[in-house]
Order: C-alpha cells, then structure tokens, then sequence
C-alpha cells in the first residue's frame, strides 16, 4: 500500500500550486512557538506557568513530553486520521494476525493505564477505602494469593486457616514499605509512555531530515550523511547514557543521574539506523512516475519532498521507530535497576530493584512480578506490532 501514488488530478492540485509549508505545518510551528514561549517564562521564573496553568510543577522530561505529544499528533495521528482509507487497510492487514491483534490489545491498555492509573491511584492509598488506621498495609498479598499470618502484621484481607488473602483493596499487593504495587506499576507505566512518546518525537525527524536530504542531493552530501551514520552507529547509546550519568553525578557531587538524559542520548544516538531506511524509501519514491512527472511540471525539490517522498516514506520511518521503542523502554528499566538516575521516577526497573530485599522471594515477590510483568508484555508487543507494521507497510518484506 505504500507504494500506492496520488492520481492525475491530485498531482495536479499539488504541484500546479508551490504550497510551501502546508496549513498543518504552519499550526505546528505556532503551537511549537507557543510551547516554547510558555517553557521559557516558567524557567527563567517570569511567570509559573505550569502551576497557574496546568495546576503541576513539571520537570524537564515533561516538557519534552508536550513537546512530544505536539509532534505525535501533527505528524503521526493527523496523516492517519486524514488518510482513513489507507489506515483502515493497515488495520485491516494487521487484524489478520492473532499476535499482531493481541499486542495492539496490550498496547491500548498499557496506555489507557499510563492515562488513567496515576490520576486515580496513590502508591500510599487503598484501592477501595482505608482499612486500619495505619493505611497502606504493609506486605499483603494481591488477589487470588495468600501468605502465612506471622508474614504480615495485619491483614487487610480475609483470614482463613492462619494465612492472610489477598483483598480488592490491593488488587496487586503491597509492598514491604507499605506501598500499593498497583498505583507504581501504573506510575512506571507512565513514565515508560512518555519514554516511547519522545523517543518518537526526536528520532523521526532526525531521521527523515538527514535521509531525505541524503536521497535528494545524493554525491558528497549523501557520503558525508551516511559516513557520520556509521561512526554514529559504532559509538553504543549504553555506555555513552552510563558515562553521561556518571559525569552528571560527578558534577552534582551525588550518585543518580536524570532520566531525561537518558532518553535524549538514546534518542540523539539511535536514528542513523531509521535515516538509512528513510534514504533507501526516498531514493525508491523518487524513481515512480509520478514523482518523475512532478519534477517535468517544474516541482522544486522541497515540493517533490514535501508532497510525495515523506508522506510515503513515513510508515516506513514509523514501523523502524517502533522497534526503537521497545528497546529504550528495556534499557531504561535496566539502568533503574542498575541504579544510574535518582528515586523522582518510580519507572519499572526502580519498583523491582527496590522490592528485592528483605524476605523476597519468599513474599513481595509480587512487587516484582507485576511491573516485570507489564515490562515483558510491552517490550514483546511493541516488537509484534513492529513486526507486523513492516509487513503491512512494505510488501517486499515478505
């Protein structure tokens, strides 16, 4: 379907008329002007802009996330909402697959509880409720499990036969410090949504830009593109994400580094691979006729671009970028784990570092299981869905 061009009169509209920057991108360039004016005021203290207007104190990681969203939404969701047709029929080739169906499913509620599970769930609150006066209680078992009385100093469940069950109150237990598992699995969730989100907003316009320009220009630009691509490439994001937190800590004169970090490194490091695929799409795209016949009716190389190689090179750009996602969010979740950023965000890899202590895994083991859990279904599911996306966009793959 990728393959599919415009038509006679489309080619018409498109190339009788230099439309330069379309009404998409202008609106884009405003909200992104907007942003970054209301960024600018709340840094430098002129005004608090984020708790007048958003009722929150945001971190650098959530501006970016604006910045993000921005991005997903002009240029991801807008050309699939305003090609219904062509993403019906991906939809239509992905249902064809269970496992393909399946991750889609994983996927709509791991963002639905990245959305929803942090507003309404407080890590030092009951589900349902306040059972006993000291609130969270300490160490309860989730749902369908049970542990022995002498294990948990009181039960906020139901006892039986000297062991305490689990309760609705905790649907995944509590951890040893009196903690709703639930309420931080649905805060890592968040996080690694956000992780994805930017992940996205920094590496295909990278990528697009510098494959495109190399497909288009070609000769000493596109090796001098390509070349920095390969030493890119041979410099791994890890140990450049470690030594950068290294050097934050160093600084700081503290041990912990920033998230924040962690996702522009891999995202500045991580988009030669997506910029060759980009290259390979543009110098494909550039050979149909179509696009042969833009350029005999006087198109200049940025409308040839604009209208025809990047609209048709970005499901190609997005399905590469998906399997980027997966990738950060592993990583990140290992360098929690391996303690290389601070407690501010309880990402997955956080919560089961800190869980693995005292009597686990004889009990908490459930503080570890349920983020591990989510962890592996979100890692295998966006690799699925990957999988499939390149099937589904680029029928050669096949």
């Amino acid at each position: 379907m990728s393959g599919i061009g415009p038509t006679a009169d489309e080619l018409a509209d498109r190339d009788g008329r230099r439309v330069g920057f379309a009404t998409r991108d202008r609106i884009f360039l405003a909200v992104l002007a907007a942003l970054a004016a209301v960024f600018a005021v709340d840094w430098f203290g002129v005004y608090q802009a984020d708790a007048h207007l958003l009722d929150s104190q945001l971190r650098g990681l959530d501006w970016l996330f604006l910045y993000a969203l921005a991005v997903v939404a002009f240029y991801v969701v807008a050309p699939l909402a305003a090609d219904r047709e062509r993403a019906l029929g991906y939809w239509r080739q992905i249902r064809e697959s269970r496992w393909a169906t399946a991750s889609v499913g994983v996927l709509v509620v791991w963002l639905l509880f990245a959305i929803v599970g942090p507003e309404v769930l407080d890590p030092g609150e009951p589900l349902y409720g306040s059972p006993g006066r000291g609130g969270v209680m300490i160490g309860q078992p989730p749902i369908g499990f049970s542990v022995v009385e002498t294990a948990v100093h009181d039960c906020a469940g139901r006892m039986a036969n000297g062991r305490c069950h689990g309760t609705w109150h905790y649907p995944f237990g509590t951890s040893m410090a009196g903690e709703d598992v639930m309420a931080m699995t649905a805060i890592g969730a968040r996080v690694a949504f956000q992780i994805a989100t930017i992940t996205v907003a920094i590496i295909v316009p990278l990528a697009t830009v510098v494959g495109t320009i190399a497909a288009t220009y070609g000769g000493k630009v596109d090796e001098f593109l390509m070349r920095y691509v390969d030493v890119q490439q041979s410099i791994p994001a890890f140990f450049v994400i470690i030594l950068s937190q290294e050097a934050i800590s160093y600084v700081t004169q503290g041990w912990g580094g920033s998230l924040l970090l962690i996702v522009v490194v891999f995202g500045l490091m991580s988009w030669g691979g997506v910029a060759r695929i980009v290259r390979a799409e543009a110098l494909e795209i550039t050979q149909r006729d179509y696009v042969r016949a833009a350029k005999s009716a006087g198109a200049s190389r940025f409308d040839v671009v604009r209208t025809h190689v990047v609209p048709n090179a970005l499901p190609a750009v997005l399905t590469a970028v998906t399997v980027q996602i997966g990738w950060l969010i592993l990583l990140e979740a290992t360098l929690a784990y391996l303690g290389f950023f601070p407690a501010d965000y309880q990402t997955w890899g956080y919560v089961m570092k800190t869980n693995m202590g005292g009597a686990y895994p004889t009990t908490n083991w459930w503080a570890v299981l349920y983020p591990a859990a989510f962890l592996g279904l979100v890692v295998v599911s966006v690799q699925v869905l990957g999988d499939a996306l390149r099937d589904v966009t680029d029928p050669r793959a096949e």
